[in-house]
């Protein structure tokens, strides 16, 4: 019996194996070729903020020795504004970013035009039509927060401290003590002949109100 047990088991196995000889392999599936190159889609550049840059010089006032003064100029399309700026900088605060406490001015200057101004602003601030009926008047106090200094500018209008620069960057906050209104104003006092300042847009939101609040000591007096 026992015989006969191991000759069964032999046969089957030599079935099997003949079976499976004749069976082709099986082959692997071939992977998708992988490209030789991926193609890369390019970067979109997104176009620089619109700024108005303006002409600074800096100006001595004795009786405000902490103070910096700067007697600013726009000109475009014939047309010549003229304003003053004044900034007081206290100590920085250190935290996640070092910034300083500040406040400061603008003040009207007689006989300027400033029709190409606001219309240049109008544009930079985001703003959705020029203030018709701001009210004139000699003087529009701001609180803001320097947020660099010594910073260098690049051609495409960003900023940074390497190399470092001559631009102070600074935010300010209208009307003083609240918070309804926010715009970029960036010094630089030793550019060029004069020097040069920037004002450019915080927030869209921002734009009829800061340029409502600037149209109104900037326009005539």
């Amino acid at each position: 019996m026992n015989e006969l047990r191991v000759w069964w088991s032999a046969a089957v196995c030599l079935t099997l194996m003949g079976t499976c000889a004749c069976q082709r392999p099986a082959t692997l599936a071939p992977e998708k070729q992988k490209p030789s190159a991926l193609t890369i889609e390019p970067k979109v550049q997104m176009p620089a903020p619109l700024t108005v840059l303006f002409d600074i010089r800096a100006s001595l006032d004795p009786v405000l020795p902490n103070v910096e003064i700067y007697d600013c100029v726009y000109e475009a399309r014939v047309k010549t504004a003229k304003f003053r700026l004044q900034l007081r900088q206290g100590h920085p605060v250190s935290g996640k970013i070092t910034t300083a406490a500040a406040e400061g001015k603008f003040l009207a200057v007689a006989g300027s035009e400033n029709s190409a101004l606001l219309e240049d602003l109008m544009k930079a601030l985001e703003a959705k039509r020029l203030p018709a009926h701001a009210p004139r008047a000699p003087e529009l106090a701001f609180d803001a927060a320097v947020l660099g200094e010594k910073q260098s500018r690049s051609s495409a209008g960003d900023y940074s401290d390497n190399p470092p620069g001559d631009w102070k960057l600074i935010k300010i906050f209208l009307p003083k003590g609240g918070d309804e209104g926010e715009v970029f104003l960036n010094v630089n006092p030793i550019l060029g002949i004069l020097g040069k300042a920037e004002l450019s847009i915080k927030d869209s939101d921002y734009g009829d109100y800061v340029l409502g609040q600037l149209a109104s000591v900037l326009r005539r007096l």
